[in-house]
């Protein structure tokens, strides 16, 4: 899943690293423990912790991919313009960027920012950053950002709160009426000055946003601190919370356990059973969030077999011949019951899906012909499967590829942080396996799958997206220069699809300067993914969220009423929410720090000792603070 896309030190000698550490180990986890109760620490300080159930990719926003790491990266740094709390309008009234000018030509585009800016380190904030990080984010061809920097080409800074953008074609896409750019703003002085910055672990960091990240433990957590700098301040974006704590769980039933213990205040989940399971409980409300958010089965298109060299490709992977078939993978689709898979699996907190691109997008609905619709039917998939030449030629109850002879068995992969792709796999591989097709389903972590998709060993993966409001990033991962290059390169395009005419129209929909003529580009778009799935697209599915009522309130919806409670697209969720106070708040606790906090310290310590002994050590994240 993407939204859709993550070192050294020098070493201490001498006894005093231990006393020291086991100082900083103490403060840093002291803080941490003090966020049990939403009321101020005795520092003064309140913390609000969420949960989740698989570690960050990464804290640096040129490799991450996972929607909790975006979630991170909004919290400490700035979009050009953020996305509205409503409806992903484009909010200028709370963004660094207040007006943009468009020249007559459609191809230079006119920003204007606030002045005053500080950085959180407390270095000037100005256009010279802005223009700095595009043109760096293109030159560099940095995955996350690719698709919406397709046609940018430059940016300059005019004065220190004014920086242009060309384009190398005419286009409405920049002209700041929706929030086009999802590119997150990096300082100048801190990132220019890194010799491998897809290296940089970024922790700590200096950011824009209202909370930077000071300190992570990998697998356990990540600490934000308020930026004293924050900018927003003088626009009304005042936040209420000191420190943001990331909690990472082994599973979604240790993160609901914490919920209701208080260890923490909010939790993310996947489990419809779990979440339903917590609206009884005392203190706890549950909710289930309509956001941009869909989840797939992903082909491997033809990793071993495509030619096309766009994006330095070459041919890798062991994948079968059938499923760079779109005949067989559209016989497939036929044989997944999506309708039961929104009942059984995702407990009603979904609706069956058609398309990544979700229907609230910035181009609207669009719906497959009535007579090209591919429902759920087993006998009609094995006659489509027949009609390609997709026949058991050997007896053995497993149909052979015509073009290779060999059986048809697909390793369909599923992923151990994410209980419904663990579910629905037995479903799938029932169905299949009644219209003759074989099935080896393994369970496996985010990033191992992450480097089994690089290598183009797979035929079958169940995952998601986030995708943006605006259709374009999730339309380009399909994009042939998307694909992985090579193994242990990442590319957003998982499913190798490569489709010289829907490159073209991905090209035009970019510089349509009529809205409604993109709108149709759009959906031309949209069936060509449909007639060729390289993604059966399952279900749009909603966030489940749960939250404890007694310790903070003042959650903000996005979209407006119906969506994520943290509007996780931007900081202004967590800026609104505050410590709940009088007669509802929950009352400090007094049993000391959890459990986890203890391990963490132990573990610390112990990696300490270790370094000591040995004279030489590695600088791990929970050093850097």
């Amino acid at each position: 899943m993407s939204l859709n896309g993550r070192r050294k030190g020098p070493w201490v000698g001498g006894t005093g690293i231990l006393v020291a550490a086991v100082m900083l180990a103490t403060a840093s986890f002291a803080g941490i423990a003090g966020a049990q109760s939403a009321t101020p620490s005795p520092a003064g300080k309140s913390t609000f912790i969420y949960g989740v159930t698989a570690p960050n990719s990464s804290m640096n926003p040129l490799v991450g991919y996972l929607g909790i790491d975006y979630t991170i990266w909004s919290l400490e740094y700035n979009l050009p313009i953020e996305f509205a709390t409503k409806d992903f309008g484009a909010d200028l009234e709370h963004s660094i960027v207040t007006s943009v000018e468009t020249s007559s030509d459609n191809m230079s585009f006119t920003y204007h920012m606030r002045s005053g800016l500080k950085w959180s380190d407390g270095q000037p904030f100005t256009a010279n950053d802005v223009a700095w990080t595009l043109n760096f984010y293109k030159e560099s061809n940095i995955s996350n950002y690719s698709a919406d920097l397709a046609i940018f080409k430059s940016a300059e800074a005019t004065d220190d709160a004014t920086f242009v953008i060309h384009t190398d074609q005419p286009t409405s896409v920049f002209n700041g009426q929706s929030v086009w750019m999802y590119e997150f703003i990096l300082p100048e002085h801190i990132w220019s000055k890194i010799d491998e910055p897809k290296k940089f672990e970024n922790v700590p960091a200096v950011g824009s946003g209202p909370w930077v990240v000071t300190q992570q433990k990998p697998g356990d957590f990540v600490r934000l601190e308020r930026n004293p700098n924050f900018w927003g301040t003088q626009v009304g974006l005042e936040p209420h919370v000191d420190v943001i704590i990331e909690k990472v769980f082994n599973d979604e039933n240790q993160m609901a356990a914490a919920l209701q213990r208080g260890e923490i205040d909010f939790g993310f989940f996947d489990s419809a059973n779990i979440l339903n399971s917590l609206k009884t409980k005392p203190n706890i409300k549950t909710w289930g969030a309509q956001i941009p958010l869909f989840d797939e089965l992903a082909f491997n298109s033809g990793s071993a077999f495509q030619t096309d060299k766009a994006g330095g490709f070459v041919p890798h992977g062991d994948g079968i011949h059938a499923t760079s078939d779109p005949a067989f993978r559209r016989a497939v689709a036929e044989a997944i019951d999506k309708q039961t898979l929104v009942d059984k699996v995702y407990g009603g907190y979904a609706t069956v899906a058609d398309s990544p691109v979700q229907p609230g997008a910035t181009t609207g609905n669009w719906d497959p012909p009535a007579d090209q619709a591919l429902n759920f039917n087993l006998d009609k998939a094995k006659a489509d499967l027949t009609a390609a030449g997709y026949t058991d030629t050997d007896g053995d109850g497993v149909v052979n590829d015509p073009k290779t002879g060999e059986n048809v068995v697909l390793r369909y992969y599923t992923r151990t942080s994410d209980q419904n792709t663990i579910k629905t796999a037995p479903f799938v591989k029932s169905w299949l396996e009644q219209i003759g097709v074989g099935v080896k389903v393994f369970a496996v972590s985010s990033g191992k799958l992450t480097t089994i998709i690089e290598s183009g060993d797979y035929e079958l993966f169940h995952w998601g997206w986030f995708p943006n409001p605006d259709p374009n990033y999730i339309l380009g991962i399909f994009t042939c220069e998307q694909r992985a290059p090579k193994p242990g390169v990442y590319g957003n395009n998982d499913s190798f699809f490569c489709d010289p005419q829907y490159d073209q129209l991905y090209q035009q929909q970019l510089t349509a300067t009529s809205t409604q003529a993109r709108v149709d580009i759009v959906h031309q778009m949209q069936q060509i993914l449909y007639e060729q799935q390289p993604y059966i697209m399952l279900a749009y599915t909603n966030y489940l969220e749960a939250y404890r009522t007694d310790r903070f309130t003042g959650y903000t919806t996005q979209p407006e009423g119906v969506g994520d409670l943290l509007a996780t697209w931007g900081p202004f969720g967590f800026i609104g929410i505050r410590p709940v106070t009088g007669e509802g708040a929950s009352a400090a606790k007094s049993e000391g720090i959890p459990g986890w906090v203890w391990i963490a310290i132990v573990v610390g310590l112990a990696v300490v000792i270790g370094g000591i002994m040995l004279g030489r050590r590695r600088i791990s994240d929970e050093d850097r603070v």
